[in-house]
């Protein structure tokens, strides 16, 4: 009795569950997704949010470039190009509330923004997803797509934490999950057990930059990244890459803790070797809920 292929059963799965339509913010996982869909023999289409998205990144991907409050043109896109299947990736800056000129569908979904707005980036992000939802498309999580891009547990790469690594690492586990609730931040930077910086609206970064401010003259410090309670990870989840490494090293941290299965790495291999060549340890963590 032949054995069935377990993987070619899984990929004419998503293939039957449609194409997928990647809502394309900053940064390097949206052009990785699209990769990797690319890879597989699945052409997704990319809706590039105007001045988040650079668009010569992707002029070998079908795409369209509509700014964020044409909500209308991306539920349109979407549907003309046959995208069941949607997900939203890469930091989007929030937008100037008093100098918005929505579309229609924007205008209904402006309403739900501003009240969700005062909940943070969480509230904003269920308010979006909830939206599209109600429009008969299914939102997935980039991590639903490409499991690879998953972090795994343990060390990632030749260099460990030690023992003040790890007091630091759970500092900042618990400082991220006490300020969870009112939805401050992903990340956090400690070093032996002080606090140095707690991210805000400017992102992971801008976090580590500040942060830099305070290096030592030796590597010391760890930058902890990982989910708020109750976040909706299909659309937020913390995501680490070969920048986050560059600027750990400029920042002269001993390095940075993700969570494990629940967080992305942008270019493993290069993420991975680039930490290894400076020294820095990268631990995937398991986070008590």
């Amino acid at each position: 009795m032949e054995t069935p292929n377990v993987a070619s059963a899984n990929h004419n799965s998503a293939i039957d569950e449609g194409r997928v339509g990647i809502i394309a913010g900053q940064g390097d996982l949206p052009l990785t997704l699209a990769e990797t869909l690319k890879n597989r023999g699945e052409m997704p289409f990319l809706l590039l949010v105007k001045g988040e998205a650079d668009p010569e990144k992707y002029k070998d991907y079908p795409h369209e470039i509509i700014p964020i409050t044409k909500i209308g043109k991306f539920l349109k896109a979407l549907k003309r190009e046959e995208c069941r299947r949607v997900t939203m990736v890469g930091p989007v800056a929030r937008p100037d509330f008093k100098n918005l000129f929505p579309d229609f569908e924007g205008l209904k979904l402006l309403g739900r923004i501003t009240s969700a707005v005062s909940k943070g980036d969480d509230g904003l992000m269920r308010a979006i997803t909830s939206f599209v939802e109600e429009k008969g498309f299914k939102i997935v999580g980039a991590h639903e797509i490409a499991q690879d891009l998953l972090s795994t547990q343990g060390t990632l790469g030749a260099n460990h934490p030690n023992e003040g690594d790890l007091k630091d690492i759970n500092k900042g586990i618990a400082v991220i999950q006490a300020l969870g609730e009112f939805d401050i931040g992903q990340a956090v930077i400690v070093r032996d057990e002080y606090v140095l910086g707690i991210e805000a609206a400017e992102g992971t970064e801008n976090l580590i930059k500040r942060c830099a401010t305070h290096k030592f003259e030796y590597p010391a410090g760890v930058l902890v990244k990982l989910s708020k309670p109750g976040q909706d990870l299909r659309a937020d989840m913390p995501t680490v890459g070969p920048d986050t490494v560059r600027q750990a090293i400029n920042a002269n941290l001993r390095g940075i803790a993700i969570e494990a299965e629940a967080s992305q790495i942008v270019d493993r291999d290069e993420t991975i070797r680039l930490a290894d060549e400076a020294g820095l340890f990268l631990l995937g963590t398991v986070v008590p809920r």
